[in-house]
């Protein structure tokens, strides 16, 4: 025997099946029992509720770590401006520890995250980052061969800081990084004490413009075999690498060529610097403050999308042109100062020996 058969009350063959829950119920009440009317609808409220709440759910779990890895995104292109309370001995060295500073202290170094994080799956950041302590090394590199010690060495705290600068393979960069910015500091504190030199003179002004046009002329070349490509759409990750390692060469370039007419105040007043000047860093500037929302390199008319890179590689040799124009007319005026200082000496020669005939 079932156990609706053992049941007091009569089972229904037809119409709705009701559960039946104790067995005092009388059988007119249960031919008349339905739903609550209220709780039916309540129901399906609720499970409407909790299916939306789910949707919800997937939807913040698969956008969520898309909207971290934009985020994680942070470039910063802004000018340094070093303090002027305290100002230092070696502005190019105060530009070099904030332009670390901001990367270590900002966003983070991008290539030394675990692969989970959400920096790990950028493309620009890194390639900026990169660029920037390579560009950064090769001044540094520079600044250690002009400064020597009295016993003709590169400078060895300058020569420290370019060597870890430099981006190793397999090696994190955050703990070389901020040991290049103690370096830098050490030759900021000799350099005050008058215990270290500096570049210093037309000679290495031109230097430093030739490494900043030859910046610009590598990432032209760079630039110039990608446009054009059909690869990737909006743009491959070699052409976003590509525009931010310009971006961030056009950053430091437009930084430190600034610091190193602040500290010769003699070349920066000159006509032929001063002439030049705007046009050199408005050029520099527009290439760094490159900052479109998605990289495009689209080969074709350019109808919908642009190309950016084209755009880059334009702005890249305005500057080097009005860079290497500058280092020419110093070369030019200083060669001429030259030839009328050799002038001025050889007329008062040739006076002394008239003045000595006649005595």
């Amino acid at each position: 025997m079932s156990n609706v058969e053992k049941l007091p009350v009569q089972p229904r063959r037809e119409g709705t099946a009701v559960t039946l829950i104790g067995t005092d119920l009388p059988a007119p009440y249960l031919d008349e029992a339905e739903p609550s009317p209220l709780m039916h609808t309540a129901s399906l409220w609720w499970r409407r509720i909790i299916r939306t709440l789910q949707i919800l759910a997937v939807l913040v779990l698969v956008g969520f770590y898309p909207a971290l890895i934009m985020a994680s995104h942070d470039v910063n292109d802004s000018p340094v401006i070093l303090s002027a309370e305290s100002p230092w001995a070696s502005p190019e060295t105060g530009v070099i520890v904030t332009m670390i500073g901001r990367e270590l202290e900002g966003p983070g170094w991008a290539a030394d995250r675990p692969g989970w994080h959400p920096q790990a799956r950028l493309t620009g950041l890194p390639a900026w980052q990169n660029a920037l302590s390579t560009s950064l090394s090769q001044y540094a590199r520079l600044m250690a061969g002009k400064s020597e010690t009295p016993d003709g060495n590169p400078g060895p705290d300058l020569s420290a800081a370019a060597r870890l600068l430099m981006p190793e393979q397999g090696l994190d960069q955050t703990p070389r990084l901020t040991a290049a910015a103690e370096a830098l500091a050490r030759y900021e504190g000799r350099l005050e004490r008058d215990l270290a030199s500096k570049p210093a003179g037309v000679s290495d002004v031109v230097d430093e413009l030739a490494l900043f046009a030859g910046w610009a002329d590598d990432s032209y070349q760079r630039l110039s075999q990608r446009i054009g490509t059909r690869e990737g759409w909006p743009a491959s990750r070699e052409d976003i690498q590509v525009f931010f390692e310009a971006r961030a060469r056009a950053q430091i370039a437009s930084q430190l060529l600034t610091a190193s007419l602040v500290s010769e105040p003699d070349i920066a007043v000159r006509s032929s610097v001063e002439s030049r000047l705007d046009k050199i860093e408005a050029s520099w500037r527009r290439a760094a403050e490159l900052d479109p929302i998605f990289v495009s390199s689209q080969a074709g008319d350019a109808r919908l999308m642009a190309d950016h890179l084209a755009m880059m590689a334009y702005y890249l040799r305005q500057a080097s042109d009005a860079t290497r124009g500058l280092g020419s007319a110093l070369i030019a005026e200083e060669q001429a100062r030259a030839a009328a200082a050799e002038a001025a000496k050889t007329e008062d020669g040739a006076e002394s020996s008239e003045d000595a005939t006649d005595s």
